[in-house]
C-alpha cells in the first residue's frame, strides 16, 4: 500500500503565542521532529501540510478552515498517487515510533481508517472516493459546526483504537505555553530515564 505522511503544521498557533512547528525541542525544531518521525516509518513519502521553506508543502487551498480544511487540500493532492494517509500534528512533541508502529500495524485490519480515540491524531485514513466526498460536502458547507474532525471519522466509520495509559501519555498535545512546559518537563524526564536504562550496572 502506497502510505503518505502528513505533518499537519499549516495552523495559527493562536493559542501558543508562537508558530508551533518553529518551537526547539532537543535542538530540533517540532516541525523536523514530525518530519524525521514519519521518514523513520514505512511511508512512501511525506508532506508538510503548510507552507515552509526547504519542506515538500502542500498549502491549504482555503486558508482559516482547520484540519479539515487541509484533509481536504491534502486529499485533493495526494489522492492519484496513494492509497492512504499517515496524519500527525505537529504540536505533538512526545510522540514516538513505537506508537505510530503500533496504529501502523492496526491498521491492516481497519480499511476505513483508525485513529486513538481520545486524541483523534495521529491518524490513518483511506484515499478513495468516501473520503473526497465526505470531504467536499463539509468544506462546501457555510456552516463551521459541521467542519469536525470528529464528525468526519464517524461518517468514515473509522475505527476508533483504545490506548493504553502509556500511549495517552506520549499523545499528549502542546497547545498552550503551559502545555509546551509539561512536554518539555516531560521530554527531560524521559531522557534521563533512558540514560539511567543505558548505562552499565557499576
Amino acid at each position: 500500500m502506497r502510505i503518505a505522511g502528513v505533518v499537519l503544521a499549516g495552523g495559527l498557533s493562536s493559542r501558543m503565542g508562537s508558530d508551533k512547528a518553529s518551537l526547539l525541542l532537543a535542538q530540533k525544531t517540532l516541525l523536523k521532529k514530525a518530519q524525521e518521525l514519519l521518514l523513520s516509518l514505512p511511508l512512501k513519502d511525506v508532506f508538510i501540510s503548510g507552507f515552509y521553506d526547504g519542506y515538500r508543502c502542500i498549502i491549504d487551498l482555503e486558508k482559516g478552515m482547520g484540519p479539515i480544511g487541509a484533509l481536504y487540500s491534502c486529499e485533493q493532492t495526494l489522492c492519484d498517487d496513494y492509497d492512504a494517509m499517515f496524519i500527525i500534528p505537529v504540536d505533538m512533541p512526545l510522540l514516538n515510533l513505537s506508537v505510530c508502529q503500533s496504529l501502523l500495524q492496526q491498521s491492516k485490519h481497519h480499511k476505513e481508517g483508525i485513529y486513538y480515540e481520545n486524541a483523534l491524531f495521529p491518524l490513518i485514513i483511506p484515499l478513495n472516493s468516501h473520503l473526497k466526498k465526505a470531504l467536499t460536502r463539509i468544506f462546501n458547507s457555510d456552516l463551521s459546526c459541521q467542519r469536525s474532525l470528529y464528525g468526519l471519522l464517524k461518517t468514515l466509520k473509522s475505527h476508533a483504537l483504545k490506548a493504553s495509559q502509556e500511549e495517552n501519555f506520549y499523545l499528549q498535545n502542546s497547545n498552550t505555553p503551559e502545555q509546551w512546559q509539561r512536554c518539555l518537563t516531560l521530554y527531560s524526564l524521559l531522557k534521563n530515564q533512558r540514560k539511567r536504562n543505558e548505562s552499565p550496572e557499576q
